[in-house]
């Protein structure tokens, strides 16, 4: 696995973390995506994610605004709750163009489903999206 421009390495992502990250995963030629805890000496991540994967209460409707976010083509649900911090690391990785395996994203925080406006997604898996973002929501910081 390396890392391109493409990569999104903007969550919070110290150099540490993204040495540790190619440390890891350097060797991946495939799609993956892993969620594990990190070592201790390294720093917390934010994680923005509210609802009952991160052990809250659902997020109700009241709370939320559908925002676009940067260049997504399509909204996210957003509350006004803070970021915690948390020694969860998901990453996500694999093929891009000629490439067997690039970081495509990594952040704080447990793997969540894509949202449901995305295209990519079968019948299946949209339902599934949109029972997870009925009850969690994304920080707005």
């Amino acid at each position: 696995m390396i890392i391109i421009g493409d990569s999104h390495v903007d969550h919070a992502l110290l150099p540490e973390h993204i040495a540790y990250i190619l440390d890891r995963y350097g060797d991946r030629e495939a799609f993956f995506i892993e969620t594990i805890e990190m070592p201790d000496d390294l720093p917390g991540l934010p994680c923005t994610l509210h609802g009952s994967c991160m052990g809250d209460d659902p997020v109700p409707d009241e709370e939320c605004e559908m925002i676009v976010r940067g260049d997504r083509k399509g909204p996210s649900r957003m509350c006004a709750r803070p970021s915690r911090e948390v020694q969860t690391l998901t990453v996500i990785g694999g093929p891009h163009e000629d490439k067997p395996c690039v970081l495509y994203t990594a952040y704080g925080g447990p793997q969540a489903p894509r949202e449901p406006w995305d295209p990519s997604l079968t019948p299946e898996a949209q339902r599934a999206s949109e029972d997870f973002w009925a009850e969690h929501a994304l920080s707005l910081e």
